[in-house]
């Protein structure tokens, strides 16, 4: 039957009533607390379980009594070798060293695994490690627009404070109530406006803002600064943040209510009234304008008073070289009007001192013939100067120069601050802001809101509106429904990131249309925990890595468990993960001893080239060791990575990304075997080896302990040994030129290049 003629008895079937088209009610606002996200958090009491020996904690009662009752039981805890490989992957997204490794497994006190803990929390790796978690909720990158042409970069001008600021703050453990309030409303929480100079505290709130200036603005350009790209960027960034705080997903909201959840109209446009004040489509402010001077508005008077005297002082100099170079530029023009004929002088001098558009047909004529011949040259008026003058002119200069030198300059922030009083939030009538309805009033959405979240929190203060301030509160408060669904949401992507995958599956979506909590009351146990350990994430990831249950094995080959949950939901083992794209290239880095651990400072650019392929640029870099710093510090753009980074499933932030995607594709493996990167990397790595250790009977154990932080087995010293042999043979008979010592090295950096394409390598176990 022909497409066309299927497609006509269809829809004459459904217009009669004939078939059933399966579709989902519609959930209103009126059944809110229907959700399990949408409750305040709950107590819960810990599980008694039978199977106790592998009870280390709270949480693993909850992981065991799952299992339980579907008669299976956890795995045995991984060996020292995985577990500490494990650790500070998770920790710092770096391996350890052979020595680290060899420390910790040989180490037999009861606390070693807790001190190890201890001792990588208190890294400066940690924030790098745990912020880009952080920066990809937020959807951080360090350009400015959409980001849709390879060859253009517009960077926003110290937008990595922002992300300086974040790694920080995870270092020094901040209260994640206190950092949300920060990034939401650093600007609301001190009088900034009218400081005669900023504090660091007030610096550092104000960087925080940058959180909401993560969206893509391209009105910098003039035909791109319509009314609609306005509402636009508005738009992406409060989606962004509930997408980012509360695991809602509120876009369709924006022409209608919402068909799944209990999202309505009015609630997309409420929660919008949050925002609008600090981008107000009304009174747009373009990037360039949006920024904000690192120095406070009294300062920046007296920069520009002081650089104002300075200039007055330069131009008096400068008066006084042009009266001294005044008589010598007459006489070198008089010299070159002499050789024109006497008839003309007159006019072409009159002719080049008129403005162009204003010359006549006769002026444009001579202006053509002579006026590049008339021109006084520095080097002409030079050379007829005496000795002395050109002194007193150099004098001059010099004076010019060191005003110059004093002159004071300031930079810029991208932070966010009410640009003005507050103009009227209206539901636009199918989201068209060509056609506004009824003015809407800035409130939390109503399934979440309680008389607490009423809107007579919203008060004015320093000079701003307050609405974000008063957000802020509202979703810092965990006794709340909103408060309780922020730290759920938190939890869950931190339990993702210990463990592959989330209690929630669907950890960008909370709501009705999400998955189910497959340990409901573990996430709300978990919640509760996080909340008394004061909101800090180190005591907490402590409380989760001491567990038996991330403890436990990621090998296990077990029938029963495969059978009875075969995506291992219920926690039967560890997840076996693949590195992040980040970690792959700073895990390359490590093992070749090249890695640069300097922190902090501007990102190191990226540049396309005619091959298709991203590299970094190398010129122009502050050091030569610069292209090899850690990947969070490499120019973030939206949609294009370097090459390695790209296929190894670095996210495109168009908006924000809640979990990042693993795939297995043939790309992986090529790029793994043939990137230039790679290649100079083994040759680092074998290097490094062969430094390390006197004999090369040791080579290959020592290259496997440095890549893979275990000792290698028989057969696959074997397997290296025969590959080495191979290529010395292979010069032997084919260029006898290359002398044995350097066709043994050349056999064992292919050794090398071949670890580091193994797969567990690129795996954390």
């Amino acid at each position: 039957m022909r497409p066309r003629l299927q497609k006509l008895i269809f829809l004459s079937l459904l217009a009669v009533g004939f078939l059933q088209v399966e579709s989902r009610s519609v959930v209103t606002a009126d059944e809110p607390r229907q959700h399990w996200s949408f409750q305040p958090l709950v107590r819960i009491s810990v599980p008694e379980v039978a199977n106790s020996s592998r009870v280390r904690s709270e949480i693993d009662a909850f992981i065991v009594q799952g299992l339980e009752r579907k008669g299976l039981a956890p795995a045995n805890d991984a060996d020292k070798y995985s577990l500490i490989r494990r650790v500070y992957f998770d920790l710092l997204g770096l391996p350890p060293s052979p020595e680290q490794i060899c420390a910790f497994v040989h180490d037999e006190s009861p606390h070693a695994y807790e001190l190890l803990l201890g001792r990588l929390m208190e890294s400066p790796h940690f924030g790098e490690r745990w912020g880009r978690h952080w920066l990809d909720n937020a959807g951080y990158v360090d350009v400015q627009g959409l980001d849709n042409d390879a060859g253009i970069i517009i960077n926003a001008e110290n937008k990595w404070l922002y992300r300086d600021y974040v790694i920080a703050s995870f270092n020094s453990d901040k209260p994640f109530d206190r950092f949300l309030t920060e990034q939401l409303a650093g600007d609301e929480c001190v009088d900034w406006r009218n400081a005669d100079q900023y504090t660091p505290e007030m610096q550092t709130l104000l960087v925080a803002t940058g959180f909401l200036r993560n969206s893509a603005d391209d009105t910098n350009a003039n035909e791109l600064n319509r009314l609609d790209v306005h509402h636009q960027i508005l738009e992406r960034t409060h989606e962004v943040v509930m997408n980012n705080l509360l695991g809602l997903t509120i876009q369709c909201a924006k022409c209608h209510d919402h068909k799944y959840e209990p999202l309505l109209q009015t609630d997309y446009y409420q929660w919008q009234a949050l925002f609008q004040p600090a981008f107000n489509p009304d009174k747009w402010l373009q990037p360039a304008a949006r920024q904000i001077p690192n120095v406070s508005a009294a300062e920046k008077k007296r920069i520009e008073d002081h650089n104002s005297q300075l200039d007055q002082q330069i131009a008096s100099i400068k008066s006084q070289i042009a009266e001294v170079r005044k008589p010598f530029e007459q006489q070198v023009l008089d010299t070159k009007l002499a050789q024109l004929p006497e008839p003309i002088r007159v006019d072409t001098l009159k002719a080049i001192s008129t403005p162009i558009d204003q010359r006549t047909e006769l002026q444009k004529y001579l202006a053509s013939k002579f006026e590049e011949g008339l021109k006084v040259k520095p080097d002409e008026v030079a050379a007829i100067m005496t000795q002395s003058e050109k002194d007193r002119v150099a004098e001059f200069e010099k004076q010019i120069a060191g005003a110059a030198s004093q002159k004071r300059t300031f930079q810029h922030w991208q932070a966010v601050y009410d640009s003005g009083p507050p103009t009227a939030t209206r539901l636009l009538h199918r989201g068209d802001p060509l056609t506004p309805g009824d003015e809407v009033l800035p409130a939390m959405i109503s399934v979440l809101a309680t008389p607490k979240t009423s809107n007579t929190d919203i008060v004015p203060q320093h000079g701003s509106s307050g609405r974000r301030f008063a957000l802020a509160k509202w979703l810092s408060d965990p006794q709340s429904p909103a408060g309780s669904l922020v730290i759920r949401v938190r939890v869950n992507r931190i339990w993702q990131h210990l463990f592959g995958r989330g209690i929630v599956k669907t950890t960008d979506n909370f709501g009705v249309t999400g998955t189910k909590p497959t340990h409901p009351e573990l996430l709300e146990w978990l919640s509760a925990t996080h909340v008394a350990d004061g909101q800090r994430l180190k005591p907490f990831l402590t409380r989760i890595m001491t567990s038996s249950t991330y403890r436990q094995s990621s090998l296990r080959d077990d029938e029963r468990c495969m059978s009875v949950d075969p995506d291992n939901k219920l926690l039967w083992k560890q997840r076996l993960r693949r590195l992040e794209s980040e970690s792959v290239r700073d895990a390359i880095l490590t093992v070749s001893g090249i890695l640069d651990r300097s922190m902090g400072g501007a990102p190191i650019p990226v540049e396309p080239r005619p091959d298709g392929s991203f590299v970094i640029k190398k010129e122009g870099l502050p050091t030569p060791r610069a292209q090899y710093r850690r990947t969070i510090y490499l120019l973030g753009r939206r949609n294009y990575h370097p090459t390695l980074l790209s296929v190894f499933d670095q996210p495109n932030l168009t908006t924000n990304c809640s979990e990042r995607s693993t795939s297995a594709v043939v790309l992986q493996s090529l790029t793994m075997l043939n990137d230039a990167f790679v290649l100079e990397q083994a040759g680092a790595l074998a290097e490094r080896v062969m430094a390390m250790v006197e004999t090369k009977d040791r080579w290959i154990t020592t290259a496997f302990e440095v890549t893979l932080g275990r000792m290698p087995t028989e057969r696959e010293v074997v397997w290296c040994q025969n590959a080495m042999t191979r290529e010395v043979d292979y010069h032997q008979q084919n260029d006898k030129q290359i002398p044995v010592k350097e066709a043994e090295t050349r056999g064992f950096t292919r050794v090398c290049h071949t670890l580091l394409n193994t797969s567990e390598f690129l795996l954390v176990p």
